[in-house]
């Protein structure tokens, strides 16, 4: 818009900049629109001795009104819609903790220290990940932002129990069971964010990240003695 041309707006398509600033040049002009269509609806009331300048400076105000309620509702949308792709990112993760629980139980041979890993874990200990399109409907990849506290070890046994939960599924046919097909997930460039999980074997660290911790961090980590149990058996070996 060039003020040059005239006003920014008529009195028919009348608009205001919610965007930039309260004093902008359009709502400056937008402002004098307004003003000028009230005094002519108010021009011979008795009692009425406001000018134009008055009640264009009495917009403009009204104007910063609006535009500070404007950012509080976007704020408020933006922080519900975060909120939101928190609580499923957590009932994800909290899916995923189950499920490879409930795999670990179905294998004899590896339950005792699959279930171990995973109850030390907890649910904080497995990997969030993020939506290609949080919230929408449809077939959604889900990227794995991965720990890099955790050792790749312990993140092996993961993925195996994953693999298994996979065949368990598929009861060793082609015909999948019943229940909610699983989340097609994808490893991300990103790492998780998320603090490492307190009181676990050392060797549930990843070693480098460890070595890389200072005197005080490795106090507050609270790491155990190595655990030992994280070589994967030859026949679930990939």
């Amino acid at each position: 818009w060039d003020p040059k041309h005239g006003p920014c707006c008529t009195v028919e398509d009348f608009r205001i900049d919610l965007q930039g600033l309260p004093r902008s040049e359009w709502n400056k002009s937008a402002a004098l629109v307004f003003a000028a269509e009230y005094m002519r609806c108010r021009q011979g009331r008795q009692g009425e001795n406001r000018t134009l300048e008055d009640v264009s400076k009495a917009w403009l105000t009204h104007v910063m009104a609006l535009r500070l309620r404007y950012k509080h509702k976007q704020q408020d949308e933006l922080d519900e819609k975060e909120r939101k792709a928190r609580n499923r990112r957590r009932q994800r993760k909290h899916e995923l903790y189950n499920h490879r629980l409930q795999t670990a139980l179905e294998y004899p041979d590896i339950k005792d220290r699959a279930v171990a890993i995973v109850e030390s874990l907890g649910q904080d200990g497995m990997s969030s990940d993020e939506s290609d399109h949080e919230g929408h409907r449809g077939e959604a990849t889900y990227h794995i932002l991965d720990k890099d506290w955790r050792s790749k070890q312990v993140t092996a046994w993961l993925r195996m129990l994953d693999s298994l939960h996979l065949r368990l599924r598929y009861n060793g046919k082609w015909q999948a069971t019943a229940g909610a097909w699983p989340h097609f997930r994808t490893t991300s460039l990103h790492d998780s964010k998320g603090a490492p999980v307190k009181g676990l074997p050392v060797d549930f660290y990843s070693r480098n990240w460890y070595g890389a911790q200072n005197t005080f961090a490795r106090e507050q980590l609270q790491a155990k003695e190595q655990s030992n149990t994280l070589a994967i058996p030859a026949e679930h070996a990939k």
